[in-house]
């Protein structure tokens, strides 16, 4: 019995965590139905059907949405969406189709739309967030089960784990909001069976992906042609092109070398084929996708060129961000204090905002600090004191995210002994780059009465290293330390007189 008990509690221990952590199905590679009726017209079209044509670059404006808990955790980070925008740009590059940020960043908080379990709730979302003329992106943790989905007269929902640096959700996603089917309309949720007889028509339910909101009707709404390897019926059936071959696949599946399925199918007349696991627009697995067709690409930008023309801009992009940004302050596990971090690197020629990351793992999984700005500097936050973080910088502008990302620099905290940080108003001290040896300026404004002051240098320890009295009458005058000895860092001045303390840091850099 002594035995028995320890086993059933260890038993009763393990049921209970299963039940407190379901293990999370894999989410469906798509979640969108159906035909853009305007593709339909498109390809069935008579020759007096006016689609406006150019071999000119279409540049497509986009507004991303961030989607976080109520509480604001959970947002996908800023380093994977530059990563994916730079993949969106180039999974589109051979359809002259460029996308650019047309407004920065919208950050939502809201846990029933972060993860939102039916495709109605992630409609509510796109109806109260969504930005006119711009086709609207939402990163959201889970899409109601799936990878992504696109509403046809809405936006694009994408799941956080299915748009990595090497993923094609979005393309395929934003295939979607420019009129693309999949290949195997009709097959979605249905399990081909080669033994069986393959039928000649599928019926299908697309309720929520109508063209309007207002024709949603919960029912089996329509009938696809299943479409014949002899291409005999390919301008009728299932994605309405020529140059897509018959897929009748509608779960993720993996291809061979010649990047074709292994699964071997047959169309109605029997005749046996392999599905094309090239395309974005299918469901084979990413490493195996790599293009849109000749007329994919005809129909997606004779869809921009008529039907969503207002999310077209016609004026000159931003020119590509190229360069390498490189770390200045703090570098070589630099000590620093802990309660701010003043980080600086080099300016990249035609970047307009800089990203910069870091972290106490040296792989970046978890991330300390994350910072936007359009300057070559950032001051961090409060850090935990004595640790080693690693930090780096990515250069990027609205139009241009796949510039490298810089080599890492490292950095080491401190708590600094307290200091009072009162300002003293109207005082300055510069520079705040320095390299040793260089004097500082201790300047005001003319707010300062002037009088008695103490100047002092703490290092990032809380050490002094330098002490002055000075009787300051002027409005400004030069501090002559003796830093041409001292390790590159960030250092504490401080300067005391009978309105207080102004503290201001210095980085020496070598």
């Amino acid at each position: 019995m002594n035995q028995i008990l320890p086993l059933f509690i260890f038993l009763l221990l393990c049921s209970t965590l299963s039940a407190q952590e379901p293990s999370q199905p894999e989410p469906a590679p798509c979640g969108t139905r159906g035909v853009d009726p305007w593709l339909v017209r498109y390809t069935a079209r008579a020759q007096d059907y006016a689609v406006p044509r150019s071999d000119d670059t279409l540049y497509v404006g986009i507004q991303i949405h961030l989607l976080a808990k109520d509480n604001g955790s959970g947002r996908f980070s800023y380093d994977k969406l530059l990563s994916a925008f730079c993949r969106l740009n180039t999974d589109y590059a051979p359809s002259g189709i460029r996308f650019y940020f047309k407004n920065p960043w919208n950050e939502i908080n809201q846990t029933t739309w972060w993860d939102h379990n039916d495709i109605p709730q992630g409609i509510q979302m796109m109806q109260v967030n969504d930005v006119l003329a711009a086709q609207n992106s939402y990163f959201v943790s889970d899409p109601a089960g799936n990878c992504g989905y696109n509403i046809p007269y809405a936006s694009v929902a994408i799941n956080h784990n299915c748009a990595n640096e090497n993923d094609h959700t979005w393309a395929h996603e934003i295939g979607h909001a420019l009129s693309l089917p999949h290949p195997f309309i009709g097959w979605e949720g249905k399990v081909y069976n080669f033994s069986t007889q393959t039928p000649d028509t599928l019926t299908y339910d697309y309720t929520y992906f109508h063209d309007t909101l207002e024709t949603q009707i919960p029912a089996p709404l329509d009938t696809a042609l299943v479409e014949y390897v002899d291409g005999s019926n390919c301008t009728l059936a299932a994605d309405l092109f020529c140059d897509t071959k018959p897929d009748y696949l509608s779960q993720r599946w993996f291809c061979d070398g010649q990047n074709n399925s292994t699964k071997k199918q047959k169309d109605p007349d029997g005749v046996e084929f392999y599905s094309d696991g090239t395309l974005y627009m299918s469901y084979s697995s990413d490493e195996c996708q790599n293009r849109f067709t000749p007329e994919q690409i005809a129909a997606m930008r004779a869809n921009l060129l008529s039907e969503k023309i207002d999310w077209l801009t016609t004026g000159p992009p931003q020119a590509d961000v190229n360069g390498l940004s490189t770390p200045v302050d703090p570098v070589n596990d630099a000590p620093t204090p802990n309660t701010e971090v003043s980080l600086h690197w080099t300016p990249v020629p035609n970047a307009t905002h800089y990203l910069v990351t870091g972290s106490r793992v040296v792989s970046f999984a978890a991330r300390d600090i994350e910072i936007i700005t359009d300057d070559t500097m950032a001051v961090t936050g409060a850090l935990f004191p004595n640790k080693k973080y690693y930090w780096r910088v990515r250069a990027f502008n609205d139009w241009s995210t796949c510039a490298a990302v810089s080599e890492t620099a490292t950095f080491k905290t401190a708590a600094v002994s307290a200091v009072s940080e009162a300002d003293v108003s109207g005082l300055r001290i510069y520079p705040t780059l320095a390299a040793p040896g260089t004097p500082l300026w201790l300047e005001t404004s003319g707010k300062h009465p002037g009088g008695p002051v103490v100047c002092q240098v703490f290092d990032a320890s809380g050490r002094r290293l330098w002490h002055q009295e000075l009787n300051f009458s002027g409005t400004r005058t030069q501090l002559n330390l003796p830093s041409a000895t001292w390790q590159a860092g960030v250092y504490q001045v401080v300067v005391t007189s009978a309105q207080g303390a102004h503290t201001q840091r210095l980085a020496l850099m070598k």
